[in-house]
């Protein structure tokens, strides 16, 4: 099962030190930015994006980078597909959750629980549900240009393997731009979107088939 939940988490990890060199302070109204986020979310019903990704971890000196492309179709479709430097793949379909390294899947279904709650924030980091997630308090800062959703676990499984998520957010477009996860070991996860196409059509046999 740990080797299950590293995969999932290494997968979706990932942000924040260069672009958000801007300090963050606490917003006058989070909840009107909550709102207004949540209303975006609502109204997209599709993503397809490029994504670069770089984990720090505390056994190596310069961070592992990878990327890959990425797709959602409202409301609980998802790929999450690691093309560099080698493949895997996150597949979430309705209740169904698979994952494949290289050209095998592996056996989630070990992972019980634990791959159900993962899987459940993976889709809600992305469609907006994070708002209604009662394992994690939350926070919302800004800068000049981004919003900054922390995220501090509360539930107890997810303490034991992050101390905090955030999620930066454009205040122009107010879509998601970067995500990052703080392990609670100290490695940390970056994650920042690219060339993302809104409210198109994907062809369903992405989210069927690994």
């Amino acid at each position: 099962m740990k080797r299950i939940n590293l995969l999932i988490i290494s997968c979706l990890t990932c942000l924040a030190t260069t672009v958000f060199a801007q300090s963050f302070k606490p917003v006058a109204n989070p909840e009107k930015v909550l709102a207004d986020l949540r209303k975006t979310s609502q109204a997209t019903t599709s993503i397809q994006a490029s994504f670069t990704e770089e984990k720090y971890l505390a056994v190596l000196k310069e961070p592992e980078k990878s990327g890959g492309l990425f797709y959602y179709q409202q409301k609980d479709k998802m790929r999450w597909e690691q093309r560099t430097p080698s493949k895997y793949v996150i597949l979430i379909n309705g209740d169904k959750l698979r994952v494949q390294e290289g050209s095998k899947e592996k056996n989630v279904g070990q992972a019980g629980r634990m791959a159900a709650q993962i899987k459940e924030l993976m889709i809600g980091l992305v469609n907006g549900d994070f708002q209604q997630n009662k394992g994690f308090s939350t926070a919302c800062l800004e800068n000049e240009d981004h919003y900054q959703i922390v995220l501090t676990p509360v539930n107890r499984r997810l303490k034991n393997i992050y101390s905090k998520i955030t999620m930066n957010f454009s205040k122009s477009s107010l879509h998601l731009k970067e995500l990052s996860f703080f392990e609670k070991g100290g490695d940390k996860s970056m994650m920042k979107f690219q060339q993302e196409k809104f409210n198109q059509p994907i062809a369903d046999n992405l989210f069927k088939e690994l």
